[in-house]
Formats: C-alpha cells, structure tokens, sequence
C-alpha cells in the first residue's frame, strides 16, 4: 500500500496543488493563484504527499464566531478538499480534512465548521469532525428593479460596512485578507462586492444573479436591494439567501455552537 505523508503544504507544492484544485473544482489558475499566495495570512493547507509530491490537499480558512452567548470564538472554515482521482478510496479526503482542523487548531481555532458540497457529505463531516448541520439558509428569487442607488466597494470599505451592519448580531466576522479574496472570487465570476442601499451584497453575475451574501440595514428591504443590484448590472434576474432557521442545509458546526440565526453568509459554494 502507498505510503502517504500528511503535512502542512509548503510554496513548492504549489503547482501541483493548482492543477488539482483546476482538475477538481475547474476555477482559473489565476484565483487558485491568488488564493495559494494569500493563504499564509488567512488559514492553513494541509497536503497529503506521496513521494513528496501533493496528492490531495484540504484547507482550513480563518474566521471569528462574534456574538456568542459564551463569547466570540476562533473558528476554522474546511474548504476545497481535494483528492487526485488515482489516490482515491484510501480515506485520504478523510485524514485531510481531520488535518486541516488539527493545524487551524494550532493557529487559535476553538470551532470547526464548513459547508458540505453535497447533502450526502453532512453525515460524512459528522462522523469525521463531529460537526453536523447548524444553519440553514432559504434562497429567494426576484426581478431587476432600479429601486435603490449601487456601487462597487472596495474590500476594506466592503469589510466596514459589513461589520457596522452586523453590530450586536451573532456573525461570522473575516480578516481583511480573506476579505480581499472573497472580492477577487466575485470579481473574477463576474460580479464584486457592492453597496446598495444601505447594504452591502457580494455576488457574481451570469444569467441570473447570484448574490451569496446580502446583509441590509435593519429597516431596509433585501428583496429591494436584490432588484436593484440585478438593475445596477443589467440582469433580469437575482437570486439571494437569507440565513434561515428552515430550509436548505449550510453551515456545519459542532452541536449547539451556533445560534440559529447566527449570520454566516459569505461563502465561495
């Protein structure tokens, strides 16, 4: 049997690790670049090596829990876990994913959590990190309308706005690097991070509109800001989430961590 080697990546494997991440996932070499490059400031990767050579690797992105009865709480978000077709089947997804948490655990992490691919994977996270289905989110769907005035921000005024917003609400808070990530990922889908209203929305375009996150005011209307976003970019139609106590299962955390209407949001699905 192969002999696998379970270690934090190093700047050498990352040729290999962008192809995987290509021939897995199918994102551009230059957002799997950007991410590689930033990810020392906003997580940890980890790589299972054969030969010294990456064969898979999983990583695990920083976050704060803000808010929290118990008090905010350090957490690590599982993402990308990828394993080279011929080096499947030997629990390696597995053993990678249990490393990730292991290392953002070394970098302050008290919760671990992520967003499954695919509902079959929810009962597979639980078995490996303990972390079952903490939140939900339901999807709405709505025609462009130029009802409030857009524009796009920066991801430093994206990041104020967004905490100012969520002030006093339990939240998943992000570091400025990953921050400028997430607006390079939409930016690159062809959308961004915008103010709209007196909110704020990251999302990408295409057909229809997808806004991953939209965060409004407390007496604003996010069907409005929606409609107005879709307006903004010239698509007839947006799709947004809103975190949910029913509806469509999202974040994975351990038991109990999370409040129900804890405010996750921003994610790369």
């Amino acid at each position: 049997m192969a002999e696998y080697v379970l270690r934090e990546y190093r700047q050498e494997d990352f040729p290999r690790l962008t192809k995987l991440w290509q021939d897995t996932f199918g994102d551009p070499e230059e957002l799997i670049s950007a991410f590689l490059q930033r990810l020392p400031a906003f997580g940890a990767g980890a790589v299972a090596a054969l030969d010294g050579q990456a064969v898979g690797a999983a990583y695990a992105l920083d976050g704060l829990c803000s808010g929290l009865a118990g008090g905010d709480a350090p957490c690590g978000y599982i993402y990308a876990v990828a394993v080279s077709p011929e080096h499947r089947h030997h629990g390696l997804g597995a053993a990678l994913s249990r490393k990730a948490a292991e290392l953002s655990r070394r970098r302050g992490a008290r919760l671990i959590c992520t967003l499954p691919a695919e509902d079959s994977l929810y009962p597979w996270y639980e078995k490996i990190l303990d972390i079952s289905c903490a939140l939900h989110r339901r999807s709405f769907k709505v025609r462009a309308a130029p009802l409030l005035p857009c524009r796009k921000l920066e991801a430093d005024e994206y990041l104020s706005l967004r905490e100012k917003l969520l002030e006093g609400r339990p939240h998943l808070s992000i570091g400025p690097e990953l921050t400028d990530f997430a607006g390079l990922f939409y930016r690159r889908f062809g959308g961004g991070l915008y103010l709209c209203g007196g909110g704020v929305c990251a999302a990408y375009g295409g057909k229809e509109l997808v806004i991953r996150e939209l965060i409004s005011p407390e007496d604003g209307s996010p069907e409005a800001m929606a409609a107005s976003l879709a307006a903004c970019l010239g698509i007839e139609r947006a799709r947004y989430y809103l975190p949910s106590q029913e509806g469509e299962a999202y974040i994975s955390a351990p038991e109990n961590s999370l409040p129900p209407d804890f405010i996750w949001n921003l994610s790369f699905d």
